[in-house]
């Protein structure tokens, strides 16, 4: 019998971050590997994303659900107790981790603005098939039983879960092996919890992933090394390309390689070597169907 099929998804976060961040992912879905990105609602250019998305009808759209580093998508008033008086979110993930467990008061504002997160891409006219959070952070213990609720109620068919095999990672970068084993580690746990809940809301879900512990290095020699070791099922790679880096990139991320994770997404060579290796590429909303996903709710968008 023929081994399962492997099934890779490239898609790019934070889109809506910044205009040279979605430039390329238009760039990069036009003419590359990019099939999926992942829209920050209430990011600086998440209207320029939007309209790249309206113009882009076959790059599959998901939410990049953000509780860090970030400004809310409702005012401060209805938010008393998880903004500042600017909107902005805490920046610290230990400390923003630590505050969401130990005060679950916090949970009807964080359903709230997750809510607030859906309609404001719903009312541009666009469909949802996955959800993910800004740095995972969606696989929260307090989290995630809020994000299946209201992907049930939104009907969005699939979920992204952190299982990334850090031997795998660390067989190719290996560099800072102690934290990318501990990260790993953490996530596995957390994604085996999120996987139960996510089971039960009859969500689609990736088998495996890469991006978290090479995350901002997703370059044309890291992932041509990865193709050994992509396992049978549906692994997604995400990424944070860009054309350049202008002040909110440098910011979030001053050491990413975005032009170099942009120009492997664009490479003929990575894609040669997928097909080679008999790796197929699809994306969210092809993985919800097979995998007998609702799919959206309401007809909203084109």
């Amino acid at each position: 019998m023929a081994p399962p099929p492997r099934l890779v998804i490239f898609t790019a976060d934070d889109f809506g971050l910044a205009a040279p961040l979605n430039d390329a992912v238009a760039l990069a879905h036009r003419q590359g590997l990019l099939k999926c990105a992942s829209l920050m609602a209430g990011a600086p250019a998440a209207a320029g994303a939007l309209a790249v998305a309206r113009d882009l009808p076959e790059l599959c759209l998901g939410l990049h659900l953000t509780l860090i580093q970030g400004r809310a998508v409702l005012p401060p008033r209805h938010l008393p107790r998880l903004v500042d008086s600017q909107g902005r979110f805490c920046n610290s993930p230990a400390g923003t981790g630590m505050r969401y467990y130990f005060r679950p008061r916090l949970l009807p504002e964080i359903r709230r603005e997750l809510g607030a997160q859906i309609e404001a891409a719903l009312a541009a006219e666009v469909r949802l098939w996955h959800l993910n959070g800004h740095l995972n952070l969606h696989l929260h213990p307090r989290i995630f039983p809020v994000v299946a609720e209201l992907a049930r109620e939104y009907r969005i068919p699939g979920v992204r879960l952190a299982t990334e095999d850090w031997r795998a990672t660390l067989a190719v970068a290996p560099d800072r092996p102690l934290a990318k084993v501990a990260q790993g580690l953490i996530f596995q746990w957390l994604s085996r919890r999120a996987r139960k809940l996510a089971q039960a809301a009859g969500l689609v879900y990736n088998d495996h992933l890469f991006g978290l512990l090479n995350d901002g290095r997703m370059t044309e020699g890291y992932l041509t090394g990865l193709i050994p070791w992509l396992r049978p099922g549906v692994t997604e790679i995400y990424c944070h390309p860009a054309q350049g880096a202008d002040e909110e990139l440098r910011r979030w991320g001053p050491g990413y390689r975005r032009q170099e994770e942009l120009a492997a997404l664009l490479s003929p060579g990575l894609k040669a070597a997928l097909a080679k290796a008999g790796v197929a590429l699809g994306d969210w909303r092809q993985w919800a169907r097979k995998g007998g996903g609702e799919g959206p709710g309401p007809d909203r968008g084109p």
